[in-house]
């Protein structure tokens, strides 16, 4: 059970970063259309998109790692 924990949180982390990553895109799409507060909410938008990013990598990562280890156990237990 621990590995489809790991996949739930990992998937999880997919999602969440998605989720930051619309949510970021769309507040930068607005400060070309005028209806962005000021330059510095501009670039902590950029920031927390690249942050958003960085996320579902490491989340990947995770998920990549846990395929490899349940790949294991069962070339061990075949």
């Amino acid at each position: 059970m621990l590995i489809s924990s790991g996949f739930n949180s990992a998937l999880s982390g997919v999602r969440n970063g998605f989720e930051r990553l619309q949510d970021n895109a769309s507040q930068i799409a607005n400060a070309t259309t005028g209806d962005f507060n000021s330059q510095r909410s501009l670039l902590e938008s950029v920031v927390d998109l690249k942050a958003s990013v960085v996320q579902i990598q490491a989340s990947m990562q995770v998920v990549k790692a846990l395929d490899n280890a349940l790949g294991t156990l069962l070339d061990v237990k075949a």
